[in-house]
Formats: C-alpha cells, sequence, structure tokens
C-alpha cells in the first residue's frame, strides 16, 4: 500500500517569462483540439536528455489545475530510481509498481499510488521502483486499465517522459494519448535529435501539439520577442509598462502628431 505521506509539494516558478511562456502553452494546448478531447492526455518528451521537460510538466500541470480542471501529473521516468528524484523522495509506490502486478492482483489500487500536492486540483502519480524492463510493463494489460482509470477520475492528464533519444517509453502512449509535445534545449539540443524525433512522431502528425524550446538565454528571448515585458509588475506589485519600449513609442507618436494622450 502506499506510504501515508500522502501529499507532495510543488513549486510555480515566480519568473514572470516562465508564467507568460507556460500559460502560451495551456493556451495553444486547449485551442489545438478544443472541439474534439479537449486534450485530456498529453505526453511530454524530450528530443534529447536534459531539456527541462519535468519542470516543465510541473509548472503546466499547476497552470491547468488553476483553470479548475482535475489535473493529474504522472511521473513516467521509470527507469530512474526514486532516490535520484526529489520530488518522490518521501514516496514508497508509484506507477511503477502497479504496473509490474499480475493482472488479478488487487493488491495495490490506482487510488494507492495517486498523491495530493499542495497545489488545488492537482494529483500526482511518482515513478516507483522496479526492475523489470519498463518498456514492457508500460505496454502491459495494467497500463491499459490505468489509462482508463485516469481518464475517469481526471479532465487532463500529464505524462512525463524521458527522451526519445535515450529510450522508446514515450512512443508506447503516441497511439493512447490526445496530443503529444516535443522539448529540446536551445544550444544543446542537436538537429539531428529533433529530426530523428520528428520523425518518431510523423505517424501522429493530427496529435502533435508543437515543440518547447527551454534553456534560451534573455538576451537571445529579448531580440526575437518585443516588449516581452508589456505588462510586467515591478517587486512592489505595481505594472512597469511605462518604461516599455512599445510605450515609449507610443508616447513620441502622441507628442508627435498632437493627439490626445491615453493609456492603453
Amino acid at each position: 500500500m502506499a506510504d501515508e505521506i500522502k501529499v507532495i509539494k510543488l513549486y510555480e516558478s515566480k519568473n514572470q517569462l516562465t508564467t507568460d511562456a507556460v500559460d502560451k502553452i495551456v493556451v495553444e494546448i486547449f485551442n489545438k483540439r478544443k472541439e474534439e478531447s479537449l486534450a485530456q492526455t498529453i505526453v511530454l518528451t524530450g528530443c534529447s536528455p536534459l531539456v527541462g521537460t519535468t519542470s516543465t510538466c510541473i509548472g503546466l500541470g499547476i497552470a491547468i489545475a488553476t483553470t479548475q480542471r482535475r489535473t493529474l501529473l504522472i511521473d513516467c521516468d521509470v527507469r530512474k530510481s526514486i532516490k535520484y528524484k526529489k520530488l518522490n523522495d518521501k514516496t514508497s509506490v508509484g506507477i511503477a509498481n502497479y504496473l509490474v502486478q499480475d493482472v488479478d492482483d488487487e493488491n495495490l489500487q490506482i487510488d494507492d499510488i495517486i498523491y495530493a500536492t499542495n497545489i488545488s486540483n492537482l494529483s500526482y502519480i511518482p515513478c516507483g521502483n522496479c526492475n523489470e524492463s519498463s518498456t514492457r510493463i508500460l505496454c502491459s494489460t495494467r497500463m491499459e486499465r490505468l489509462l482508463e482509470a485516469v481518464r475517469d477520475k481526471f479532465d487532463c492528464v500529464i505524462f512525463d517522459f524521458p527522451s526519445l533519444a535515450v529510450v522508446p517509453d514515450a512512443q508506447i502512449l503516441f497511439n493512447e494519448v490526445d496530443g503529444i509535445v516535443l522539448l529540446a534545449a536551445l544550444g544543446e539540443t542537436r538537429k539531428k535529435q529533433i529530426k530523428e524525433a520528428k520523425m518518431k512522431v510523423a505517424p501522429y502528425l493530427d496529435k502533435y501539439y508543437g515543440m518547447i524550446i527551454n534553456k534560451v538565454r534573455l538576451d537571445v528571448y529579448k531580440k526575437n520577442v518585443r516588449d516581452y515585458n508589456y505588462y510586467f509588475v515591478d517587486k512592489e506589485g505595481e505594472q512597469k509598462f511605462k518604461g516599455n519600449a512599445a510605450y515609449k513609442k507610443y508616447k513620441k507618436n502622441v507628442a508627435q502628431t498632437g493627439g490626445v494622450q491615453e493609456d492603453e
């Protein structure tokens, strides 16, 4: 059975750039297939290792949970031991423990591996522990049972998988989920890795929601996204858009044309 500690603490980034980026992903996801399945189940996986998939999944999970949708985040990196994962250090069972059971073994129920978090509407399933092939247990009939159960219990389910460049585990669910999101790291993920990842997604293009580029330096971001800080707030919580380049341009145009000065 799951241990008595049933609350996992998750924290949302306070960086306004990160928050805005996550919000854009939320909008894209819910607009992508809004008329069909409302993007209920989504796989996130990297084109290469260490691209920030887990942190992105946490930020996305918190954002979706904030929209009052019952959200579940599942750590599917069952190849990595719990002791190497900060989120799972107070857990004893997870998805791997559930999947390695025989089909008729009911000692561990799905509810036993679902942990509450400190975020309202957001639950979490850790990776768990097992010594068997992760690919094989993810292909099991118990995985089918788990998928069916979480679809009934939650409005949105996010699967956090290891990189496609390392293991094929994420591909197991490509045919089962509503959406697939790839992640890459600027300056780290090679073009060849991106190309290979897209080839693996190619048979499921109707489910491909796009690619998230992480680890973008601020100076590079500023060059490519003008007026990114238009609605940012200062330490006192006050909007500081009057110091923004777009606002200065607006004021200059008003002065040149003699128009009425109105705040946007």
